[in-house]
């Protein structure tokens, strides 16, 4: 569901980048200094080579870096990771890494190990435009940076479901109305429409997390279970965040998805 979603914002971008410039004849514009590096925040990785081999990346199993500082964090196609990264006058050194331990499927985790291997022996660091490149003999790994969460636009509003997206697939809610509310102070509460939520969330790259969660209340068996089963596989984990006007659209690499809407108070 978000390829459509990324997709228009690339275009956006495009339109928008063509539409600042016009053409001349006989100039030819000065160089631009190379941009600083400042490696804080959210990037994915949209290229790398590995002993003079590509990555064989998978559009469903993202390759993302969190930097904080010296403190680094992310997803590996499969599980989640952690260590650090220390950046200083474009040299790196690298220390501490650790990882979840989830099993995927073989070429996820292949590309897992490459990625990780690659990373731990990072020496270096700049940028190429706006593209963040990390070196090392025989590796490189180069990210673009990700929008955080458009969490401003989310908390304070009391979210009412109207679709549940499996894929290509988008059903409507069973049941009693069930609502999603993320405050200021990074509490969450809601309903399934069968149990009631609560919890606390975070930022973490462009993903929002529930690092603490929890669902009260039984649900019957049927439709309403199931959705129940839905809402929390969604918001029991990291989930990536649109808003388009009066909806707001929550949605996993997995195709899983949920589609609110603001309600009236």
């Amino acid at each position: 569901m978000w390829r459509p979603v990324i997709a228009a914002l690339v275009a956006l971008l495009v339109v928008a980048a063509c539409g600042g410039t016009t053409g001349t004849t006989g100039t030819t514009a000065p160089s631009a200094p190379p941009a600083a590096l400042e490696p804080d925040g959210p990037w994915q990785l949209v290229e790398g080579t590995v002993g003079g081999q590509p990555l064989a990346l998978i559009e469903d199993a993202r390759v993302t870096l969190n930097v904080e500082g010296s403190n680094v964090s992310g997803q590996a196609a499969c599980n989640q990771y952690f260590g650090e990264l220390a950046f200083e006058a474009g040299q790196v050194s690298t220390a501490g890494f650790g990882q979840t331990e989830m099993a995927c499927a073989e070429p996820v985790m292949a590309l897992e190990a490459a990625y990780l291997s690659a990373l731990a022996k990072i020496e270096s660091a700049h940028m190429d435009g706006p593209v963040m490149v990390l070196t090392a003999p025989g590796v490189e790994l180069r990210f673009e940076r990700l929008q955080p969460p458009p969490t401003a636009n989310i908390v304070g509003t009391l979210w009412q479901l109207e679709s549940l997206v499996d894929g290509d697939a988008v059903s409507s809610v069973a049941g009693p109305p069930a609502t999603l509310m993320l405050q200021a102070d990074g509490s969450l509460r809601g309903s399934t429409g069968c149990r009631t939520l609560t919890g606390h969330y975070m930022e973490r790259g462009d993903e929002i997390w529930a690092n603490e969660f929890g669902a009260d209340g039984e649900c019957p068996p049927g439709a309403a279970r199931a959705q129940d089963n839905h809402i929390v596989g969604v918001l029991g984990d990291g989930f990536r965040a649109a808003v388009d006007g009066q909806q707001l659209i929550l949605g996993k690499d997995d195709g899983t998805g949920l589609i609110y809407r603001a309600a009236a108070q």
